[in-house]
């Protein structure tokens, strides 16, 4: 049976403590703390895998607690998640650069709790096996001369898990066929195709792109060294080899191939976590839309069943006017069932590709977003056409949810008539929708950062979760198109490019 993980809850308040409690318990050890000083002298026994923490304490708050601990080399790398009534963005950043990873705004759901926890406690769990992961390396060895690659296997074989491919072809055949090995040693002068073919042939390709090589060669001349480095290799060892500098060499580049590696897996987590972060973010606007929506056919059936029962304590209910008011509150019921579907439609990721036109996508975007455009004075003008497409719709809904909405932010402190225009072409390879406002545009110098990861400008980066790095992202990777940017006459116009199959 595994031992339950354990989470320390730190509040000033006992029924806040009692409430996470009652949520948590069936599935973790639960400690708790009333002050941030209990806090720091509890930690240094017992270690927590997380932490549940309140900002507003007395004597210590929830910042200066964060930073106390992750001063500590014992306590740095406990996660933790602020729980607060503070729900400003201001207040958000500063948790954020306190050291938490995360935080949970009172009064919250159990469903968001536990989601939240378990998925850091996962990214957590999935970092400790990275770094205590102890598996031997293996190193592929591409060399023409029997004599070499027997010198290299003796060097190797007693720490590595050795292959040997006495020709380019006969390596890059191997590549191909599923080995990805976590070092290459290779020669240059070799019949049919050499070091320097094989090593560029390989960096062509994404999957090998991070696998370092190292060229073992009789050629010692600088332009023969620096023809290797530039086509990607990482290193240089000539021939004859001497053992220790050629295992010290490798043993250089496998640990910068190591903490390359954890690092690219702690980014494609993180990721993954932004993109499910992004989309509650999303399920929070479009809920917001739909009690919005929810109001006028719940107010027909207030008004129709109070009707009804006057009609009927007056004596004058009639047949046709009980009819009209059941036809009334059917419709409105049908009305609050198709908006409840397709909330819960969008909270299945896609799992696989659908047909469905762009211009019902679209129609569909619009209506989500209609209580938070209301009250902008933004006209928006949509030019899309009927257009059939097998694709990821919710991913295409996201995107398009975020660039709306950053175009709505970019219009904040402008006072002219505001305009959006959504218009769509077919060209002979792909659909593009063209997303234009009328906002003033983007700065020139931010051109060719508008999509990095970390980059953000007021105007066009602060959408409802999804920054444009992840639209781009999903864009490229789920939906394998792109999005491109440009500035139009008073305004910036945002192209979705989706291929056509």
């Amino acid at each position: 049976m595994n031992k339950k993980l354990n989470i320390l809850i730190v509040d000033d308040v006992p029924t806040n403590i009692h409430s996470l409690m009652s949520m948590l318990k069936d599935n973790y050890t639960i400690t708790a703390a009333t002050s941030g000083e209990k806090t720091l002298q509890l930690i240094q026994t017992s270690i927590p895998d997380l932490i549940l923490l309140d900002i507003v304490m007395p004597d210590m708050d929830g910042y200066e607690v964060c930073k106390k601990i992750k001063e500590n080399p014992k306590t740095s790398n406990i996660p933790i998640i602020f729980v607060t009534s503070l729900n400003s963005r201001e207040e958000q950043e500063k948790s954020l650069k306190a050291g938490g990873i995360d935080f949970i705004t009172k009064p919250f759901s159990k469903e968001l709790v536990l989601n939240k926890i378990d998925t850091y406690l996962q990214l957590n769990t999935v970092e400790k096996e990275i770094i205590m992961n102890t598996t031997k390396q293996s190193i592929l060895i591409v060399d023409d001369s029997p004599e070499n690659i027997h010198v290299i296997i003796e060097v190797l074989k007693k720490d590595y898990i050795v292959s040997v491919a006495t020709s380019g072809k006969r390596a890059f055949k191997m590549l191909n066929d599923g080995l990805k090995p976590d070092l290459i040693l290779l020669d240059v002068i070799m019949p049919e195709m050499d070091g320097y073919t094989l090593c560029e042939r390989i960096k062509e390709i994404n999957a090998y792109i991070n696998i370092p090589i190292i060229f073992v060669t009789v050629l010692e001349k600088e332009k023969d060294i620096i023809k290797g480095l530039e086509l990607g290799a990482v290193d240089y060892v000539v021939k004859p080899i001497e053992p220790i500098v050629l295992k010290a060499r490798i043993q250089t580049h496998l640990k910068l191939k190591t903490y390359q590696d954890q690092l690219l897996n702690a980014l494609q987590i993180k990721d993954e976590l932004i993109i499910n972060q992004s989309k509650l973010a999303i399920i929070g606007e479009m809920f917001e839309n739909i009690t919005d929506q929810w109001k006028q056919p719940l107010s027909t059936i207030s008004v129709a069943t109070t009707g009804i029962k006057l009609q009927k304590e007056h004596k004058k209910l009639t047949d046709e006017i009980l009819i009209n008011s059941l036809n009334n509150i059917t419709k409105s019921v049908e009305y609050l069932s198709e908006s409840v579907n397709d909330f819960k439609n969008f909270l299945v990721m896609d799992s696989k590709k659908y047909r469905f036109d762009i211009k019902d996508i679209i129609d569909k975007t619009l209506l989500l977003l209609k209580s938070r455009f209301k009250t902008s004075c933004i006209k928006i003008i949509n030019n899309v056409e009927n257009i059939e497409i097998t694709n990821f719709q919710n991913d295409l809904i996201q995107i398009l949810m975020n660039i709306l909405i950053n175009a709505k932010e970019a219009f904040q402190n402008t006072n002219i008539d505001k305009k959006i225009i959504i218009e769509s072409s077919i060209s002979k390879e792909n659909i593009i929708l063209s997303i234009t406002d009328n906002a003033g545009g983007i700065e020139e110098k931010n051109f060719d950062k508008i999509f990095d990861k970390y980059f953000s400008s007021k105007a066009y980066n602060e959408g409802s979760g999804l920054g444009l790095y992840m639209c781009q992202k999903i864009m490229k990777e789920h939906l394998r198109g792109e999005i491109k940017v440009s500035n139009v006459k008073d305004g910036a116009c945002f192209k979705i490019i989706i291929p056509k199959e």
